[in-house]
């Protein structure tokens, strides 16, 4: 299936999508339990005036991908220390199975107890991503061609550079389509609950004390479209590397 018919297909769907809020929210006819996306729509040039839509945009933008970049620094470190030594690998299993088993909301409330409320977002995204960049990595240099190590030893190559770096670019690039979602779902949700100020996710829970449903509904659209929009340009940016090196992308 080529670019061009997907990108037609997901732009039907999204508008099949919308025609059915649209139905549902008619159906329903009270707009402070179900908005239509009209109504959210006609809210975006009210909200665009103000300052503090600009600036909760802005610094949701930065906690979030600032966690994200770290912890996918940081990750990849921890996955080269573990594959260089089983022990420490048997170290970090147990964290990274917790991790991935624990839920969400009792990592923010813990969080919460232990650091300021501002940096518990940024938290939150590096332990979300952590065991999905620790994994995709870990598994990439396990993967790495073994007569190619060989090789690189035997010509007294750079491995980091043309061995291993475009082995994982692969692994690193699912790990990012995973992981990045992920971020920004983890990192609002931890805004709500922690009231940051000033943040996507504090004005959410605003329109939800102050019953402003729209408005709910308006903000929440603004992050799927951050999300989206991020993704795109992240990927982008990996496959340029990828084509680069002249891999494909682990599934």
């Amino acid at each position: 299936m080529t670019n061009s018919s997907t990108t037609k297909q997901n732009i039907v769907s999204i508008c099949l999508w919308l025609l059915i809020w649209q139905a549902v929210a008619m159906i329903i006819n009270e707009e402070i339990l179900f908005v239509s996306p009209l109504s959210v729509l006609f809210k975006f040039p009210e909200l665009i005036k103000s300052f503090i839509f600009w600036q909760s945009i802005s610094f949701s933008i930065l906690r979030i991908l600032a966690g994200f970049f770290i912890s996918t620094i940081l990750s990849s470190i921890f996955a080269y220390i573990a594959y260089k030594s089983a022990a420490i690998e048997a170290f970090f299993r147990p964290i990274i199975t917790v991790i991935k088993s624990t839920p969400v909301a009792s990592f923010i409330i813990l969080a919460l107890i232990f650091i300021g409320k501002d940096i518990v977002p940024m938290f939150i995204c590096m332990l979300m991503v952590t065991p999905i960049v620790y994994s995709n990595v870990l598994n990439g240099l396990k993967n790495v061609d073994k007569d190619l190590k060989e090789m690189s030893k035997l010509y007294d190559t750079k491995q980091i550079k043309h061995l291993y770096f475009p082995s994982l670019l692969p692994y690193i690039t699912a790990a990012i389509d995973s992981g990045l979602g992920l971020c920004w779902k983890a990192g609002i949700a931890a805004e709500v609950i922690c009231r940051t100020i000033p943040s996507i996710g504090n004005q959410i829970w605003e329109t939800k004390f102050y019953i402003e449903t729209t408005e709910m509904f308006a903000y929440t659209t603004v992050v799927i479209l951050l999300s989206v929009l991020f993704d795109f340009l992240i990927k982008k940016a990996t496959r340029a590397v990828l084509k680069k090196y002249n891999v494909e992308v682990v599934k």
